[in-house]
């Protein structure tokens, strides 16, 4: 079930390097179903805080009330990274499912500023299942990064 999802996230967030922004892409589903997507426009919107699911988030809020937001499953190609971590949190979304870690991506990119949402978001309140279908997130990741 999670790899139908992650592939789309995937796909999303290679046309994302298409549109010249980073590869990174966001779903929402409710009851096996996506009912929103977004990609990373960092590049494009020219601001740093436009990462994918900060995108999805924003359009979730202007569609969902909490009460529903608070039954939904957040997909995303990688995992979130502090600032995304804290609006997941704050959106209520209970479940989050990611691709590519953020130590797999740590690797690639030698980054030092990242963690793992699992000592960010508390386990109580989100539901966190990753890495799922790691290789092919690090290869998206991989063909982009080239360091």
């Amino acid at each position: 079930m999670h790899s139908k999802f992650m592939q789309q996230c995937f796909n999303l967030a290679k046309e994302a390097v298409n549109n010249g922004n980073h590869p990174f892409a966001a779903l929402l589903v409710d009851n096996d179903k996506v009912i929103l997507t977004a990609q990373n426009t960092v590049n494009s919107d020219r601001d740093f805080t436009r990462h994918a699911e900060m995108n999805l988030l924003h359009k979730a809020a202007q569609k969902y009330s909490a009460a529903q937001l608070s039954s939904f499953t957040l997909y995303t190609s990688t995992e979130p990274c502090m600032m995304c971590s804290g609006a997941i949190y704050w959106s209520g979304v209970c479940r989050v499912v990611f691709g590519c870690s953020a130590s797999a991506l740590q690797e690639i990119t030698g980054d030092m500023f990242l963690t793992s949402c699992r000592d960010l978001l508390p386990e109580e309140a989100i539901e966190i299942v990753g890495p799922v279908d790691e290789s092919i997130g690090k290869e998206t990741h991989l063909n982009f990064w080239k360091i």
